[in-house]
């Protein structure tokens, strides 16, 4: 009987996501498309219309690949009706090799400082940090937030203000949504005694847990998924870098997990009309805001339970 040749393993690949938009706009889909492939390119491009970017991202050519352009497609057509230069953003798409998309990202993720005190850097680089300095070491992932998102950076201003600028840091720390753990871990390594990283995302909840086993941080921090309404017990800091229709929905139940004196961020909230929106629901609960910081077209608040 002649032998079975043993079928191999498909390669595993990407999909390249290419959008080239009018520079005015570029911005706000470049924060999507980060949203949804965990990073993103903007490369400006000449053109005789006006001055244009290229916003890259790179989906995994798995499952759910289809739904996630879907996604981003849809995005782009209702973009399409709100404005005149939204109409001539153009996508394309490709599919590349596994070892072509880590060859990209490991030419342009290199270690640098989000805020004073942190820095983020891939697996592949070496770094040395100063006195003072912590570092979070990742990779890019299919979860969302690797720090380069002003989202992302400015809740971690947060996080490092509270632990370095005020005589009681936070002990115990929650944060919802934590994708890939990057705040919980900031939490952790400036001096959080507990941190409880939770999210609805099975697969951000996978990477968050490889990302705290390769900083070292399991001893301190927990990934889950469980549900926020499950967990009966509050916290002195709660983070939230979601967006801003779930940040409204959750608002009661986020500010209930808050303990005596607690604090609160949230960020993932759009400047203008989404960040009053939030202020003034929150303090419809009762939470007082202390500050409000912004980056772009994004900002991040802070409230405390009095």
């Amino acid at each position: 009987m002649p032998a079975q040749s043993q079928a191999h393993p498909p390669a595993k690949s990407w999909l390249r996501i290419t959008i080239t938009a009018s520079e005015t706009i570029s911005d706000p889909i470049a924060d999507f498309i980060c949203e949804q492939t965990g990073g993103v390119e903007q490369i400006p491009v000449s053109a005789a219309g006006g001055a244009q970017e290229q916003i890259i991202g790179y989906l995994e050519n798995g499952p759910h690949v289809q739904e996630n352009l879907k996604k981003i497609t849809e995005y782009l057509a209702e973009f399409a009706c709100l404005t005149e230069e939204g109409k001539e953003a153009r996508i394309e798409t490709a599919i590349i090799a596994d070892e072509d998309w880590n060859k990209t990202w490991k030419e342009r993720f290199k270690p640098f400082p989000i805020t004073p005190h942190l820095v983020i850097k891939p697996t592949w680089e070496a770094y040395h940090p100063t006195p003072g300095e912590k570092i979070i070491e990742m990779d890019p992932g299919m979860a969302f937030g690797t720090g380069h998102h002003a989202s992302t950076k400015l809740a971690l201003e947060f996080v490092e203000a509270l632990f370095h600028e005020t005589k009681n840091p936070p002990e115990t720390v929650l944060d919802v949504g934590t994708g890939t753990g990057i705040l919980a871990m900031a939490a952790a390594l400036f001096g959080a005694r507990e941190v409880l990283a939770i999210d609805n995302d099975p697969e951000a909840v996978v990477v968050a847990e490889e990302n705290i086993l390769r900083n070292g941080l399991a001893p301190t921090i927990t990934a889950d998924g469980v549900d926020l309404k499950d967990i009966p017990r509050q916290f002195d800091l709660v983070i939230a870098n979601i967006i801003h229709d779930t940040l409204i929905e959750l608002a009661a139940s986020l500010a209930a997990h808050l303990a005596q004196n607690g604090k609160l961020i949230m960020a993932g909230i759009l400047t203008g009309p989404q960040t009053d929106n939030i202020r003034a629901a929150y303090n419809a609960l009762g939470l007082k805001h202390l500050e409000t910081r912004s980056e772009g077209e994004w900002s991040a608040l802070l409230f405390k339970q009095p």
